[in-house]
């Protein structure tokens, strides 16, 4: 059985990867300006998740219905939920007629029926199931319309500020105004889904992958054997998430990640996170997402500019020759860049009050593009903590501090960190 499931998805890769490879040979104007433009989506973006840099956008800010995706926020909810025990996956949330949805794609739900939490949040992510969306809602809200108040607060506290939820999965909903009674549909942006994915890979990495990476939903007990419908799943290797929608005013809609390994002109792991919103067919959703991957894959590389803990510079605190320290970075300074963009690296002292931040870093590593917007940065600190060095040097500091506030210094404007004590 391993085999011939190997074996099959051997087949299918090698079938799509071939399609693929003749829907991206470039033409001569392609090859010769090496750009890309995403022809089959309405909107999308594409960023690396580590440093949050935007690798490539297209009308990202535009409105649109967002389908069965609102099911992201639904399982952060869930995740949130879980978190904080007020719910365990390992719950038998009992089915109501309520829950009992037909439209789309669903898990044959019936009222009665007990179905462990984790199965239902399965059957929601991999296969896309509308009932068991509502019954994990109204497990985890206690009701539908608490659980959806409280997807539009999470929404606007991760910087949402585009997204309006009216249900938990996405389905068109009849809502009333004045009186009379309107279909509408979950709204939000390409770049919103961004901030919810890169939430969820932020704070739920293990718990999302365990679910997303699967390849099949399988539930003997309602018959079903279903491939995950996200497309990417079985023809990339790396691709490890997330999630699909439809709708007819959304269109085919997929968010998707991919694991970015060292090597191949790698010097750093990272992952993609990618939103691909209003193609026209599972087919073109399948193309947009998968050229972007591509075309990022051939001509982004990551570049590991310092690593953690690694000598940045040496610097003078408050211009002292005597109080010269090394600084070091907090963590790994990376970037994802074209492979042949030209990139300013330039240190950021800070003015601190060595009395109320002492925590704060002196300096910041940082990355800009050549339109001067930070891609990337990293915090320095002196190699020895102010607690770790000599009487005297501590001395000399909050001597030289009295005195640099005296000089009322721009901090906009530092050679070098500046300490102060008042």
């Amino acid at each position: 059985m391993l085999i011939m499931r190997v074996l099959s998805k051997l087949i299918k890769k090698v079938g799509l990867i071939g399609m693929s490879m003749v829907l991206l040979l470039p033409s001569s104007s392609f090859a010769a300006t090496n750009r890309f433009s995403d022809a089959y989506s309405r909107s999308s973006i594409v960023s690396e998740f580590d440093t949050g840099r935007i690798v490539y956008e297209k009308n990202a800010d535009i409105k649109t219905s967002m389908a069965s995706l609102s099911k992201m926020m639904t399982l952060l909810l869930t995740f949130d939920a879980i978190k904080q025990k007020k719910v365990s996956q390992n719950d038998l949330v009992e089915i109501i007629q309520s829950d009992v949805n037909r439209m789309g794609t669903h898990m044959n739900l019936l009222a009665g029926d007990k179905i462990p939490l984790r199965d239902l949040i399965d059957g929601m992510m991999i296969i896309s199931a509308n009932d068991a969306t509502l019954a994990v809602a109204r497990h985890v809200g206690g009701d539908y319309k608490t659980f959806v108040k409280n997807m539009n607060d999470k929404a606007k506290y991760i910087g949402m500020n585009n997204t309006v939820f009216y249900n938990p999965n996405g389905l068109p909903e009849e809502v009333s105004y004045e009186g009379k009674q309107y279909i509408t549909e979950n709204k939000t942006t390409a770049r919103d889904v961004l901030k919810l994915a890169t939430w969820l890979y932020e704070y739920y990495p293990n718990e999302l992958i365990r679910i997303t990476d699967k390849l099949r939903y399988v539930n003997s007990n309602k018959g079903i054997n279903s491939e995950n419908t996200n497309p990417l799943l079985a023809i990339v290797d790396d691709v490890d998430g997330l999630k699909t929608g439809f709708t007819d005013s959304a269109g085919y809609c997929l968010a998707y990640s991919m694991k970015i390994n060292r090597g191949d002109g790698n010097e750093a792991s990272g992952r993609l996170l990618g939103v691909s919103m209003g193609t026209t067919s599972k087919e073109n959703r399948k193309i947009a997402s998968y050229n972007t991957l591509n075309f990022i894959s051939r001509n982004y590389k990551t570049r590991l500019l310092t690593r953690k803990d690694a000598k940045v510079i040496s610097t003078k605190i408050n211009g002292v020759g005597l109080l010269k320290t090394d600084l070091v970075a907090k963590k790994d300074l990376k970037v994802m860049k074209r492979v042949d963009e030209k990139l300013d690296y330039s240190i950021d002292y800070n003015m601190i009050n060595i009395m109320k931040e002492s925590n704060k870093p002196l300096a910041y590593h940082v990355v800009k593009d050549i339109n001067g917007n930070v891609i990337s940065k990293t915090e320095l600190y002196s190699q020895k903590p102010f607690s770790e060095m000599s009487f005297l040097k501590r001395m000399m500091i909050s001597m030289t501090s009295m005195f640099m506030q005296l000089r009322n210094i721009d901090s906009s404007e530092l050679d070098y960190p500046v300490v102060t004590i008042f």
